[in-house]
C-alpha cells in the first residue's frame, strides 16, 4: 500500500475559453496571437488586484484558481465587460470572444496542477457557457448571491454521465437569458433499487462466462439529444523544432473548429480536450466523464519539410476504431491539409463510416470545407420537416447557389428536394411552374451525371410523389444509385421507394442496415422513418418492436415528431390519457403534423389513426 499523501483542497475554479480560435487562427494567424496575448494581459491584471492564480494553460484556455467565490465572479464579469469595449471599438479588427465558466469544488494538488471534479464541472459549465457570458454552479451561486447585485438565470440541474450540477448563467445582458432542459436527479430510493438491480444481472451475467467487451446494461441514463458529442484530442507531434511547435496545436484547433461549424455535432472546447491529456484520462474516463460518443486522435510525423498525418476516429461506446486516415505531404502545405482532413473526418462522421466512398464525391464537388459543412446544415434544416426548417434550409441553400454554376450537380439535388418540400407545404401560387423547375432539374442531373447515385436517389422517390411515377421507374432509378455506391441516402431514399411500392419487408430491412451503421442520425430522422414503416405494416399492434428500437432515446428533446405522435397512439389505447397527451405536446413542439402519418396503402389505418390523433389533440388541449 502506497504511503504517498494525497493533496486534497476545497477550491474556487475558473476556466476561460476563446470562441473560434481556430477559425481566427486560419483567417490570420499573426493578429489572432497577437490579440490573444493582449487579451491575456487584461485578465492577468484583473487577477492580481482579485488574487487569482493561473495553474495550467491548456490550447486557448486558462485554468486559474481563487481563495474567493466573490473574487472570481467579480473578476470574470469585469473581463467580460472589458472584452466587450475592446471589441466595441472601431480600431479593433480582430475581435475575441470568450466563455466563462466558474466552480467551487474538491480539488487534488499535483506538481502544481489542479485535477478532480472540481475542476472538471468548471470545464463542463465553460463548454455550457455562452459567448461573452459568464455560468457558475450552485455552490458558487449560493456564496455571491447576498454580496453581489448581478442578475443570474437558473438553468436547472444538468447532468453529464455520472456528475451532475447546478448550474446558473450570470446575465450580462438581458439578451443573454435562455432556457436548458433540465435533468431531474433520481431519489434515493429508486437508485438503490437500480442498483441492487443492476448488481444481481452483474453476478449472473459474470456467473455465466458471458460478459463481453462490448456488451452493456440498461441504465437510466437518457440520450438528450440526436447530436453526437465529439473529443479532439490534442495531436501528438514528433520530429518538430521548437518554432514548428504551433503547428501540431493549429491541426487540433482546426478540426475542434470543422466539426463545430456543423450543427449536427456536439463538439467539446479546445480547453476541455487538453485538459483530457493533462489529468491523463483514460477512453473509459473521457466517455463516462463527458458522454463522448467519438473521439478523433491524431499523431504528426516530421523529418525535415515531409510530414506524415496519421488520424484516427474511434467510438468510445464499441471502444473500437472506426476509421483511420493517413497523408504524407510536405509541411509548407500544412494549411491546405488540415482543410482536407477536416473535410474527410467529418465526412466519416456524418455521413459515410461504413457506408462506402460514394461521400467523397459528394464533398469533394464543393470548393472548401465551409461549403460542404454548410450542405451537411442544409440536410439537417430540411429533414425537420416544418415551414421553419424550410425557410432555414432554403437560405443555406441560396446562399451556395450564389458561389456555384446552376448545373452543380450536389446542389441541384438539394434544390429538388428543396422544391418538393416547397410543394408539400403549399408555399408560394405558382405549383406548375415549381413542378415544371423539378422536372427539369432531375433528367438534367441523371442525364448530366450518370455517376452520382443522388440524383437517381432524387428521381426516385420525388417522381413517385410529384410526378405519379410508376413504381417500376422509380425501382430501377434505386437500383442505378445502387450500382454506383450504396449509401446511406440510397438505403434511406430506398427504403422510401419500396414502402411506397408496397415492398415493405425491403423498407424495414434497408432502415435496420441503416440505422447499424450511421453514427449519427441528426432530429433522429431515420428512426423516424422506421418506427413509421412499422407501425405502417403491423397496423400498431406490436408496440415492442417500435419500442425496441427506440429504448431510452424516447426522452431526446430533439426525438422524430413521428415517434412521439404514435407514442401518444400507445399511451392512448392503453387508456394513459395524460401521458399520451404529453407525448402530443411533445410532438407538436418539434413539428409533427398529421400529414406526417399519412398511410396511402392503408386507407383504414389512416383514417383510425387520425381519428385517435383527433381525440388526444383534444386532450392535450385541456
Amino acid at each position: 500500500m502506497s504511503d504517498e499523501v494525497i493533496d486534497r483542497k476545497i477550491a474556487v475554479i475558473l476556466v476561460a475559453d476563446v470562441v473560434g480560435y481556430s477559425k481566427h487562427m486560419e483567417k490570420d494567424e499573426d493578429a489572432t496571437l497577437k490579440v490573444y496575448s493582449e487579451c491575456e494581459k487584461i485578465l492577468k491584471g484583473l487577477l492580481d488586484r482579485r488574487q487569482g492564480s493561473i495553474f495550467n494553460t491548456a490550447g486557448d484556455s486558462v485554468l486559474v484558481e481563487f481563495p474567493s467565490a466573490v473574487n472570481a465572479v467579480e473578476c470574470a464579469v469585469e473581463f467580460q465587460k472589458k472584452i466587450k469595449e475592446r471589441n466595441q471599438s472601431e480600431k479593433t479588427t480582430t475581435k475575441l470572444e470568450y466563455r466563462i465558466g466558474i466552480n467551487m469544488g474538491d480539488v487534488v494538488s499535483r506538481e502544481g496542477n489542479l485535477l478532480g471534479d472540481g475542476v472538471n464541472i468548471a470545464a463542463r459549465l465553460e463548454a455550457l457557457c455562452q459567448p461573452n457570458s459568464v455560468c457558475i454552479s450552485k455552490s458558487i451561486y449560493d456564496l455571491v448571491v447576498p454580496k453581489t447585485k448581478m442578475t443570474f438565470n437558473d438553468l436547472g440541474i444538468q447532468k453529464v454521465k455520472q456528475n451532475s450540477f447546478h448550474a446558473y448563467d450570470i446575465l450580462l445582458d438581458p439578451s443573454q437569458k435562455r432556457s436548458l432542459k433540465t435533468k431531474a436527479l433520481f431519489q434515493p430510493s429508486v437508485l438503490i433499487t437500480i442498483a441492487a438491480f443492476i448488481a444481481v444481472v452483474v453476478s449472473v451475467l459474470a456467473f455465466s462466462q458471458i460478459i463481453e467487451k462490448t456488451s452493456s446494461l440498461p441504465t437510466a441514463e437518457f440520450e438528450d439529444t440526436s447530436k453526437p458529442i465529439i473529443l479532439v484530442s490534442p495531436i501528438k507531434a514528433f520530429g518538430l523544432t521548437e518554432d514548428q511547435q504551433g503547428f501540431a496545436r493549429g491541426i487540433t484547433e482546426s478540426m475542434i473548429g470543422t466539426f463545430s461549424s456543423y450543427k449536427g455535432l456536439t463538439v467539446l472546447s479546445s480547453g476541455t480536450s487538453f485538459h483530457t491529456v493533462e489529468a491523463n484520462m483514460t477512453d473509459d474516463a473521457i466517455r463516462d466523464e463527458y458522454n463522448v460518443k467519438f473521439m478523433v486522435r491524431g499523431s504528426m510525423q516530421v523529418m525535415g519539410q515531409n510530414v506524415r498525418l496519421n488520424m484516427e476516429i474511434s467510438d468510445l461506446t464499441l471502444t473500437q476504431v472506426v476509421e483511420t486516415i493517413q497523408k504524407d505531404f510536405v509541411l509548407a502545405d500544412i494549411f491546405k491539409i488540415q482543410d482536407e482532413l477536416g473535410r474527410k473526418l467529418l465526412a466519416s462522421l456524418q455521413l459515410d463510416l461504413g457506408v462506402g466512398e460514394d461521400i467523397s464525391t459528394w464533398a469533394n464537388q464543393f470548393d472548401n470545407i465551409e461549403d460542404f459543412t454548410q450542405s451537411l446544415n442544409w440536410v439537417r434544416e430540411w429533414r425537420k420537416y416544418t415551414p421553419e426548417g424550410y425557410k432555414n434550409s432554403k437560405a443555406i441553400l441560396d446562399d451556395l447557389k450564389n458561389k456555384y454554376p446552376d448545373n452543380h450537380a450536389p446542389l441541384s439535388v438539394l434544390e429538388a428536394w428543396q422544391i418538393s418540400q416547397k410543394i408539400r407545404f403549399k408555399i408560394g401560387a405558382n405549383e406548375t411552374g415549381d413542378l415544371a423547375r423539378l422536372r427539369f432539374i432531375l433528367d438534367r442531373v441523371t442525364s448530366e451525371n450518370p455517376d452520382f447515385p443522388d440524383g437517381f436517389n432524387a428521381r426516385a422517390l420525388i417522381g413517385l410523389f410529384n410526378f405519379g411515377t410508376p413504381c417500376e421507374d422509380a425501382i430501377s432509378d434505386i437500383e442505378k444509385a445502387e450500382k454506383n455506391g450504396s449509401t446511406q441516402e440510397t438505403l434511406l431514399i430506398g427504403s422510401g421507394v419500396y414502402n411506397r411500392c408496397g415492398q415493405s419487408e425491403k423498407a424495414i430491412k434497408r432502415l435496420r442496415e441503416l440505422l447499424k451503421i450511421t453514427p449519427n442520425d441528426p432530429n433522429w430522422f431515420q428512426t423516424g422513418m422506421l418506427v413509421s414503416v412499422l407501425y405502417e405494416h403491423t397496423e400498431g399492434r406490436n408496440h415492442q418492436l417500435i419500442y425496441d428500437v427506440i429504448g431510452n432515446k424516447i426522452n431526446a428533446t430533439d426525438m422524430d415528431p413521428r415517434v412521439l405522435a404514435i407514442y401518444s397512439i400507445f399511451e392512448f389505447e392503453k387508456g394513459h390519457y395524460a401521458k399520451s397527451a404529453s407525448y402530443y405536446k411533445r410532438a407538436v413542439e418539434n413539428g409533427f403534423r398529421t400529414d406526417r402519418l399519412d398511410f396511402k396503402n392503408k386507407p383504414d389505418l389512416n383514417t383510425e389513426t387520425h381519428r385517435k390523433l383527433d381525440q388526444i389533440k383534444l386532450l392535450a388541449s385541456d
